[in-house]
């Protein structure tokens, strides 16, 4: 099983990254409330069908980078291991970029990017199969909040991204 996992973490990761840059650049042209209009263009229909799509692909996803232990290099503030992470963010305070190494700050934000995409699709599943009920509203105000977390901590993934190529081409 682990060895699928593995084989599935680079496609896996390209394709929810590209599902996720669409649903967010696309996300101002929404047009749902309490339910998908009743004349849903391709805006609406390709947002929820890739949100629903991101509910499993993100569990695959998520399973490939916690199978083995691996969980501890995106979560150690699950395990306790706070050091690293305030190693990097001191030296961020320095002027210093942080280390790409597992454990540290750069992958506690891929870790904590991950929580976030996982949230956005499951209260967009919730909001979506609770249309026209009561808690549509509620569900809607939850997936909102779980998008902005998302496209924040999308962006800090971006930059430290950045950060990590140019440590590259330097070396």
């Amino acid at each position: 099983m682990r060895s699928l996992l593995d084989r599935l973490v680079n496609p896996l990761h390209l394709l929810i990254a590209l599902a996720c840059t669409w649903l967010l650049a696309s996300s101002p042209w929404i047009g749902m409330y309490q339910a998908l209009p009743e004349e849903a263009g391709f805006s609406n229909l390709s947002h929820v069908a890739l949100g629903l799509a991101l509910l499993p692909l993100g569990t695959v996803y998520f399973a490939a980078c916690a199978v083995g232990g691996r969980w501890r290099l995106y979560f150690p503030w699950v395990a306790g291991q706070f050091e690293d992470i305030g190693r990097d963010v001191a030296g961020v305070f320095k002027g210093e970029r942080p280390g790409s190494e597992g454990g540290g700050l750069f992958a506690t934000i891929e870790g904590l990017l991950l929580l976030a995409l996982l949230a956005t699709a499951l209260s967009g599943a919730f909001w979506f199969f609770s249309q026209n009920t009561d808690g549509a509203v509620a569900w809607r105000g939850h997936h909102v909040i779980a998008a902005r977390a998302l496209a924040g901590l999308l962006l800090l993934h971006v930059v430290a991204v950045s950060l990590h190529l140019v440590d590259l081409l330097r070396d």
